[in-house]
């Protein structure tokens, strides 16, 4: 696949509503290059996943989207861009603090809170993808959350170290765009193998719900389109997709 630089251009806004929704505006207007950052100050209406929205204190994080045109990648392989970016976001999140990990489909934790979200969304074209955005909200230096908000972190919590917004982001941009690389090469097996390293509670037991009600399971892989594959106690496995199962707690 074609070479894609992340952050060229970069974008900086003071507000916006969504940094996604500016970029799929500006993809609306076929004026947004591959590779191009819109990175905002703070956003009144932060998406994540699904309904769920995006708070972040004003100046503390990093709050930026993505957009690329990967159209050389099958649009039954689109998981492997979500794969490849969160890979990039835990490894450079394990260059500062501890172990990262990557809750599925793609937030990034350590030590089990949450410090990072990725919103990702695909336009397909034929068989192929034709254009993404990707927004990513990662929790730099805020201290305090709102109240509600469980089980969020950031990296000044976790190192005790102040972070400069610009050096931070020009950093986790370069390990975006080494992991991007990989993908672009068609190195899914590394890619797959990077993601799931990182997984968390891959082959640990805990209890689980779905619309069944509750059960005993461990994660054993993630399939290719992205659905978490999940072993029973009675050795049947089943797959799942975005909030078909709910994690109740370990055992």
């Amino acid at each position: 696949m074609k070479k894609t630089t992340i952050g060229e251009p970069l974008l900086r806004l003071d507000s916006v509503d969504s940094t996604n929704n500016y970029a799929a505006a500006l993809i609306a207007k076929g004026t947004a290059t591959d590779g191009t950052v819109i990175l905002s100050a703070y956003q009144t209406n932060g998406k994540g996943q699904g309904s769920n929205s995006w708070i972040s204190g004003v100046g503390k994080n990093l709050l930026f989207s993505i957009i690329l045109y990967p159209r050389l990648l099958p649009a039954e392989k689109q998981f492997f861009l979500s794969m490849s970016i969160s890979w990039g976001i835990a490894g450079f999140v394990e260059t500062l603090v501890r172990k990262a990990q990557i809750k599925w489909p793609n937030d990034i934790l350590i030590n089990d809170k949450k410090v990072a979200g990725i919103l990702i969304e695909n336009t397909v074209s034929g068989m192929n993808l034709n254009a993404s955005v990707i927004g990513i909200g990662l929790n730099v230096n805020q201290e305090v959350f709102p109240e509600g908000i469980i089980n969020a972190t950031s990296l000044k919590l976790e190192s005790d170290h102040e972070y400069d917004l610009n050096h931070t982001l020009q950093d986790l941009i370069g390990w975006l765009n080494t992991c991007l690389k990989s993908l672009y090469e068609e190195q899914f097996g590394a890619v797959k193998v990077n993601y799931l390293n990182r997984l968390w509670m891959l082959n640990r037991w805990a209890v689980y719900s779905d619309s069944t009600g509750r059960f005993e399971g461990r994660i054993s892989d993630v399939t290719d389109s992205g659905e978490l594959m999940v072993l029973r106690r009675n050795g049947k496995i089943k797959n799942y997709g975005f909030k078909e199962i709910v994690f109740i707690n370990m055992l």
